[in-house]
């Protein structure tokens, strides 16, 4: 066993289901954004459709609900910079 965590994350099982987790949470809230894009898009164009008034209202609803569950989704900075990055000043 080493001293670090890099080298025994290929033993580690559940740090790996956490970052298969991660992903799809991930990958789910890439595409309900591009979908809430296109819809809203399309809400420009057509402001009459009940249908798009609804589906607009659906995507922001999943993606509220999904940045409830992981709130660094909707961080202004990833999570990265400040547990990486040198200190300012």
């Amino acid at each position: 066993m080493s001293m670090w965590l890099y080298d025994d994350v290929r033993e580690m099982e559940e740090f790996q289901n956490y970052q298969k987790e991660v992903r799809l949470i991930e990958r789910e809230y890439l595409e309900i954004r591009i979908l809430l894009r296109g819809a809203e898009e399309d809400y420009k164009k057509e402001s009459d459709s009940e249908y798009l008034v609804a589906k607009v209202k659906y995507l922001q609803k999943r993606l509220k609900d999904l940045e409830s569950k992981a709130a660094r989704l909707a961080a202004d900075h990833p999570l990265e910079i400040s547990l990486f990055a040198p200190p300012h000043g």
